[in-house]
Protein backbone atom coordinates (compact mmCIF):
# COMPACT_ATOMS: atom_id res chain seq x y z
CA UNK A 1 0.00 0.00 0.00
CA UNK A 2 1.34 3.56 -1.05
CA UNK A 3 0.15 6.98 -1.09
CA UNK A 4 0.47 8.73 -4.91
CA UNK A 5 2.84 11.52 -5.73
CA UNK A 6 0.68 14.03 -5.15
CA UNK A 7 -0.03 12.65 -1.53
CA UNK A 8 3.61 12.38 -0.70
CA UNK A 9 4.31 15.97 -2.61
CA UNK A 10 1.70 17.45 0.12
CA UNK A 11 2.91 15.46 3.15
CA UNK A 12 6.31 16.39 2.46
CA UNK A 13 5.98 20.19 1.77
CA UNK A 14 3.47 19.98 5.29
CA UNK A 15 6.84 18.23 7.01
CA UNK A 16 8.91 20.91 6.06
CA UNK A 17 7.07 23.76 6.82
CA UNK A 18 6.38 22.60 10.15
CA UNK A 19 10.14 21.75 10.55
CA UNK A 20 9.42 18.03 10.90
CA UNK A 21 12.38 17.31 7.91
CA UNK A 22 11.72 16.82 4.48
CA UNK A 23 11.48 12.93 4.80
CA UNK A 24 9.70 12.35 7.84
CA UNK A 25 6.57 12.05 6.71
CA UNK A 26 7.71 9.42 4.29
CA UNK A 27 6.79 5.78 4.87
CA UNK A 28 10.23 3.61 3.76
CA UNK A 29 10.71 0.47 2.91
CA UNK A 30 14.68 -0.96 2.46
CA UNK A 31 15.30 -4.51 1.18
CA UNK A 32 18.52 -5.92 1.04
CA UNK A 33 19.62 -9.06 1.96
CA UNK A 34 23.17 -8.10 3.37
CA UNK A 35 22.69 -6.80 6.96
CA UNK A 36 25.56 -4.12 6.58
CA UNK A 37 24.13 -2.59 3.51
CA UNK A 38 20.56 -2.20 5.17
CA UNK A 39 22.33 -0.59 7.96
CA UNK A 40 23.90 1.85 5.33
CA UNK A 41 20.76 2.50 4.20
CA UNK A 42 19.07 3.28 7.21
CA UNK A 43 21.46 5.74 8.44
CA UNK A 44 21.28 7.65 4.85
CA UNK A 45 17.87 7.78 5.59
CA UNK A 46 17.63 9.00 9.06
CA UNK A 47 19.69 11.71 8.66
CA UNK A 48 17.99 12.76 5.97
CA UNK A 49 15.20 12.85 8.31
CA UNK A 50 12.93 9.77 7.95
CA UNK A 51 11.47 8.44 10.91
CA UNK A 52 9.49 5.51 9.03
CA UNK A 53 11.83 2.67 7.92
CA UNK A 54 10.83 -0.77 7.46
CA UNK A 55 13.11 -3.50 6.77
CA UNK A 56 12.93 -7.01 4.81
CA UNK A 57 16.02 -9.38 4.14
CA UNK A 58 14.75 -10.47 0.13
CA UNK A 59 11.59 -9.93 -1.80
CA UNK A 60 9.93 -12.73 -0.15
CA UNK A 61 9.53 -10.70 2.84
CA UNK A 62 9.40 -7.89 1.17
CA UNK A 63 5.96 -8.79 -0.49
CA UNK A 64 4.73 -9.57 2.55
CA UNK A 65 5.28 -6.49 4.26
CA UNK A 66 3.75 -4.14 1.62
CA UNK A 67 0.51 -5.74 1.31
CA UNK A 68 -0.25 -4.84 5.02
CA UNK A 69 1.89 -1.64 5.77
CA UNK A 70 1.60 1.37 4.55
CA UNK A 71 4.72 1.95 2.08
CA UNK A 72 5.61 5.01 -0.13
CA UNK A 73 8.69 4.20 -1.59
CA UNK A 74 10.85 0.85 -1.73
CA UNK A 75 14.76 0.99 -1.78
CA UNK A 76 15.83 -2.34 -3.58
CA UNK A 77 19.13 -4.46 -3.93
CA UNK A 78 18.93 -6.95 -7.38
CA UNK A 79 20.61 -9.77 -6.13
CA UNK A 80 19.10 -11.71 -3.17
CA UNK A 81 18.06 -15.42 -2.32
CA UNK A 82 13.85 -16.23 -2.65
CA UNK A 83 12.71 -13.56 -4.96
CA UNK A 84 15.42 -11.10 -6.10
CA UNK A 85 15.22 -7.53 -6.81
CA UNK A 86 13.71 -7.75 -10.56
CA UNK A 87 11.25 -10.44 -9.51
CA UNK A 88 9.83 -7.87 -6.75
CA UNK A 89 9.35 -5.42 -8.90
CA UNK A 90 7.78 -7.30 -11.56
CA UNK A 91 5.80 -8.39 -9.55
CA UNK A 92 4.61 -4.98 -8.47
CA UNK A 93 3.89 -3.88 -12.01
CA UNK A 94 2.27 -6.78 -13.38
CA UNK A 95 0.40 -8.99 -10.72
CA UNK A 96 -2.99 -8.95 -10.28
CA UNK A 97 -2.06 -9.54 -6.43
CA UNK A 98 0.09 -6.69 -6.40
CA UNK A 99 -1.28 -3.95 -3.20
CA UNK A 100 -0.17 -0.95 -5.65
CA UNK A 101 1.34 -0.97 -9.30
CA UNK A 102 2.56 2.49 -9.30
CA UNK A 103 5.05 2.06 -6.19
CA UNK A 104 8.24 3.84 -6.75
CA UNK A 105 11.27 1.76 -6.95
CA UNK A 106 14.90 2.87 -6.24
CA UNK A 107 17.13 -0.40 -6.87
CA UNK A 108 20.65 0.32 -5.56
CA UNK A 109 22.92 -2.36 -7.15
CA UNK A 110 26.41 -3.67 -8.19
CA UNK A 111 25.54 -3.98 -11.22
CA UNK A 112 26.34 -1.52 -13.92
CA UNK A 113 26.71 -2.67 -17.39
CA UNK A 114 24.15 -1.60 -20.43
CA UNK A 115 22.14 -5.08 -20.77
CA UNK A 116 21.61 -5.10 -16.76
CA UNK A 117 20.31 -1.29 -16.46
CA UNK A 118 18.09 -1.77 -19.48
CA UNK A 119 16.60 -5.32 -17.93
CA UNK A 120 15.97 -3.19 -14.55
CA UNK A 121 14.21 -0.74 -16.33
CA UNK A 122 12.38 -2.52 -18.54
CA UNK A 123 11.04 -4.30 -15.26
CA UNK A 124 9.38 -1.18 -14.39
CA UNK A 125 12.11 -0.16 -11.74
CA UNK A 126 11.66 3.80 -10.75
CA UNK A 127 15.25 4.60 -10.23
CA UNK A 128 19.05 2.82 -10.99
CA UNK A 129 21.83 3.49 -8.10
CA UNK A 130 25.13 2.08 -8.39
CA UNK A 131 26.47 1.09 -5.04
CA UNK A 132 28.10 2.27 -3.75
CA UNK A 133 25.81 5.46 -3.15
CA UNK A 134 25.65 8.48 -1.34
CA UNK A 135 23.11 10.44 0.65
CA UNK A 136 23.06 13.05 -2.15
CA UNK A 137 22.16 10.46 -4.66
CA UNK A 138 19.77 8.92 -2.30
CA UNK A 139 17.80 12.31 -1.64
CA UNK A 140 18.03 13.30 -5.39
CA UNK A 141 16.00 10.38 -6.63
CA UNK A 142 13.96 10.77 -3.54
CA UNK A 143 13.14 14.34 -4.19
CA UNK A 144 12.66 13.29 -8.09
CA UNK A 145 9.90 10.71 -6.96
CA UNK A 146 8.02 13.17 -5.01
CA UNK A 147 8.32 16.79 -6.57
CA UNK A 148 8.48 15.59 -9.67
CA UNK A 149 7.23 11.89 -10.08
CA UNK A 150 6.66 9.98 -13.47
CA UNK A 151 2.90 9.35 -15.28
CA UNK A 152 2.95 5.35 -16.08
CA UNK A 153 2.85 3.84 -19.32
CA UNK A 154 1.46 0.53 -20.85
CA UNK A 155 2.05 -0.97 -23.50
CA UNK A 156 2.01 -5.00 -25.22
CA UNK A 157 5.65 -5.53 -23.53
CA UNK A 158 5.66 -3.07 -20.70
CA UNK A 159 4.47 -1.34 -17.38
CA UNK A 160 6.15 1.60 -15.50
CA UNK A 161 7.20 4.75 -15.12
CA UNK A 162 7.44 7.23 -18.27
CA UNK A 163 11.40 7.66 -19.63
CA UNK A 164 10.14 10.77 -20.45
CA UNK A 165 9.33 12.67 -17.03
CA UNK A 166 12.25 15.34 -17.70
CA UNK A 167 10.91 15.74 -21.47
CA UNK A 168 14.01 15.23 -22.66
CA UNK A 169 14.63 14.04 -26.12
CA UNK A 170 17.27 11.32 -25.17
CA UNK A 171 15.77 8.10 -27.43
CA UNK A 172 13.21 8.19 -30.44
CA UNK A 173 10.45 5.93 -31.07
CA UNK A 174 8.66 3.58 -28.98
CA UNK A 175 11.89 2.94 -26.61
CA UNK A 176 11.11 6.18 -24.86
CA UNK A 177 8.02 5.09 -24.13
CA UNK A 178 9.74 1.78 -22.19
CA UNK A 179 9.97 -0.88 -24.46
CA UNK A 180 12.93 -2.38 -25.13
CA UNK A 181 15.29 -1.41 -27.20
CA UNK A 182 15.78 -2.04 -30.56
CA UNK A 183 18.53 -5.04 -31.67
CA UNK A 184 22.24 -3.82 -31.43
CA UNK A 185 24.94 -5.25 -32.95
CA UNK A 186 26.37 -7.99 -31.75
CA UNK A 187 29.70 -8.02 -33.36
CA UNK A 188 33.30 -8.40 -30.68
CA UNK A 189 33.71 -4.98 -30.64
CA UNK A 190 29.94 -4.32 -30.16
CA UNK A 191 29.76 -7.12 -26.55
CA UNK A 192 33.07 -5.47 -25.37
CA UNK A 193 31.34 -1.89 -25.40
CA UNK A 194 28.02 -3.44 -23.62
CA UNK A 195 30.24 -5.42 -21.27
CA UNK A 196 32.15 -2.12 -19.66
CA UNK A 197 30.71 -0.48 -16.59
CA UNK A 198 28.65 2.26 -16.89
CA UNK A 199 29.05 5.71 -14.95
CA UNK A 200 26.06 6.72 -13.12
CA UNK A 201 25.53 9.79 -15.53
CA UNK A 202 25.18 6.88 -18.67
CA UNK A 203 22.45 5.21 -16.60
CA UNK A 204 20.43 7.81 -15.37
CA UNK A 205 20.11 8.61 -19.46
CA UNK A 206 18.22 5.90 -19.38
CA UNK A 207 16.23 6.58 -16.27
CA UNK A 208 14.44 10.01 -17.77
CA UNK A 209 17.40 11.68 -19.20
CA UNK A 210 18.18 15.07 -16.36
CA UNK A 211 17.65 12.86 -13.10
CA UNK A 212 21.24 13.35 -12.11
CA UNK A 213 22.47 14.34 -8.35
CA UNK A 214 21.77 18.06 -9.16
CA UNK A 215 18.37 17.63 -8.50
CA UNK A 216 17.70 18.69 -4.70
CA UNK A 217 21.60 17.50 -3.65
CA UNK A 218 22.44 20.59 -1.72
Amino acid sequence: MSSDGGDLQRRAAKSQRSGGGYLSEINFLVVDDNEFSRYIARDVLKALGAKSIVYAKDGAEALSIVKITPIDIVLLDWKMPVIDGIEFTRFIRGSTDSPDHFLPIIMMTGYSELPQVMYARDAGVTEYLIKPVSATQILSRIRSIVENPRSFVKTKSFFGPDRRRHKKKTFDGDEKRGDSPAPVKTGPEAMDIHKKAMPQEDVDKFFGGANSDEVGGN
